[in-house]
């Protein structure tokens, strides 16, 4: 598999006015460029032109739109075409409010922001715990600090078993889950708010851990 890394940073339809996607995306090619080829692409078509030669996908989207577009039903095929092919799928973040409507998406990551349900505690620095599920990505570390937002509530599809988890109210929720996917895998990171996240060097580790999974 090669060691070619492409990000996909949301525009537009796939941003929204909360998160700055540029931003932090900068900050995952910088924690992630050290293995290998990087580029930060923005269109379905751009990516099209680059996932034959990616061995990881990094997608930092959102969304402010209630349902799919064409572009999203490109972006699908690709995303499905991709893992077909063995390739690893890092998803971050707002990522889970992306591409509303594009059902294989969801599936593929694994959960999804519930409107009227779905949330997270005010922006804080917060502690983020290793559950007790065996996995090469977290196997030896334990729990860290980050400042960051705690998504809450995700609709999730059968079967998560989350490796990080944070709590709320006395109630724990899944932050980072790694799951294999139409020949491929798959890694979900809900952390990732603002460039804040990526100060945490334990969370930078997290990340480079998942990404080295993904490449198999």
């Amino acid at each position: 598999m090669s060691s070619e890394t492409v990000i996909y940073s949301g525009v537009g339809p796939d941003a929204d006015p909360w998160h700055d996607l540029p931003r932090t995306s900068a900050r995952l090619a910088d924690a992630l460029g050290s293995s290998g080829p990087l580029r930060i692409v923005s269109s379905a078509d751009e990516l099209a032109g680059l996932l034959d030669q990616a061995g990881l996908l990094v997608v930092n989207a959102s969304a402010n739109r209630g349902g799919p577009t064409p572009a999203d039903q490109q972006f699908g095929r690709l995303v499905e075409g991709f893992l077909a092919r063995g390739g690893g799928l890092l998803a971050v973040h707002s990522s889970t409010i992306a591409f509303p409507g594009l059902q294989s998406w969801h599936q593929t990551v694994g959960a999804i922001w519930e409107q009227g349900k779905t949330f997270h505690p005010p922006h804080e620095r917060t502690l983020v715990r290793r559950t007790d599920v065996k996995h090469p990505i977290a196997d030896g570390l334990g729990d860290f600090w980050v400042e960051d937002e705690r998504y809450t509530d995700l609709l999730l599809v059968d079967g998560i078993e989350a490796l990080y988890e944070h709590t709320h109210e006395g109630v724990t929720h899944p932050l980072l889950w790694a799951r294999e996917v139409g020949g491929g895998r798959v890694v979900y990171d809900a952390l990732g708010h603002d460039e804040r996240s990526y100060d945490a060097p334990e969370r930078v580790e997290l990340l480079r851990r998942s990404a080295g999974w993904l490449r198999g």
